[in-house]
């Protein structure tokens, strides 16, 4: 196995996201079908590197790209692969693939479309309690700024509070592997900033969905030094 390759359980293993290239974290997950062994690799990354580490991997090769971002893509003409599993979304960019539109669980590997503020058409991977999320729960920029759309990040939350998992697993972070409830309750905190219309002097219950731009919510503090 590339000596890069990290390993997280004895069925997933990690190669690290770099910065030169710009390259996503890639994940590989052992599993088995009616046709015995194979891998799943969720995305493909950028540079020799990733695409050597992808194509030295034995037998059967299924890919699942989290979303459609350059450095989640572009390996995929250098690699080689069985089948491959994007949204509609993703498809724009990769042309080929099959699209997910609902939850595949098969070997107790599941793939899950998830609400995301940073690309429309996010696919999480769940496996041995490890939710691997790619970019999906991080925030979208907007010119200089970074941002939340409250209704999608709403629907985000409620997505990781039904996630069968311990940990989560983001992309680009110093701490790729991050306990369950601190993340949900960072995302929590930053949906509690956005602004709540009111009805009669009321809170709305339905404030979630005052996603207009001007209600986006802005965490640029949290990437200040």
């Amino acid at each position: 196995m590339n000596s890069s390759i990290l390993q997280i359980t004895e069925r997933i293993s990690r190669l690290p996201a770099t910065t030169k290239p710009f390259s996503c974290d890639i994940i590989f997950i052992k599993a088995k079908d009616e046709q015995g062994d194979f891998t799943w690799i969720y995305d493909v990354g950028v540079g020799t590197g990733a695409a050597n580490a992808i194509n030295q991997i034995q037998g059967r090769k299924k890919i699942v790209i989290s979303h459609f971002h350059p450095d989640h893509i572009l390996n995929l003409p250098f690699v080689k692969y069985d089948e491959l599993f994007v949204t509609k979304y993703t498809k724009k960019y990769t042309r080929v693939g099959t699209i997910i539109t609902e939850p595949i669980d098969s070997d107790g590997v599941k793939i899950l479309p998830m609400p995301s503020s940073h690309a429309k058409g996010c696919l999480a991977i769940i496996c041995d309690g490890y939710a691997f999320l790619g970019d999906g729960a991080f925030c979208k920029y907007k010119g200089i700024h970074h941002v939340y759309n409250p209704q999608i990040l709403y629907e985000m939350i409620q997505f990781l509070e039904k996630a069968d998992c311990h940990h989560f697993c983001l992309d680009h972070e110093q701490n790729f592997i991050q306990e369950r409830e601190p993340v949900i309750n960072l995302y929590k905190e930053i949906y509690k900033r956005r602004n709540i219309k009111t009805t009669n002097g009321q809170p709305d219950c339905d404030s979630n969905k005052n996603s207009s731009e001007d209600n986006w919510i802005n965490v640029d503090d949290y990437f200040q030094n």
